[in-house]
């Protein structure tokens, strides 16, 4: 079965998941984007997007691989968590970027 939705958390700390969500759409394929302050708020979210019959879900790079486990185990593992990863290097320019 082809991949047709989508699910993508972004954290940061003045983001409402009630607030900032959104959808992109088309004909085969459907993208639900969710911001969200935590890993509790993310879990929620991650569990809503289950009744929406999502069948994957990617986190930004701002949750650590502990946070994306508490979520894996909030869906009681039923569908793939990924999360974005930055290599050392990329990391290395982050920090110089955000600092």
């Amino acid at each position: 079965m082809a991949l047709q939705r989508y699910g993508f958390i972004v954290k940061s700390a003045d983001l409402d998941m009630f607030k900032h969500q959104g959808q992109i759409a088309s004909e085969h394929f459907n993208m639900s984007v969710s911001g969200v302050r935590d890993v509790s708020e993310a879990i929620l979210v991650a569990q809503e997007m289950l009744t929406r019959r999502v069948q994957l879900i990617e986190l930004c790079g701002g949750f650590s691989t502990e946070e994306a486990q508490q979520i894996r185990d909030g869906i009681n593992d039923h569908i793939p968590v990924g999360v974005v990863q930055y290599s050392p290097e990329e990391r290395e320019r982050l920090a110089s970027e955000l600092a």
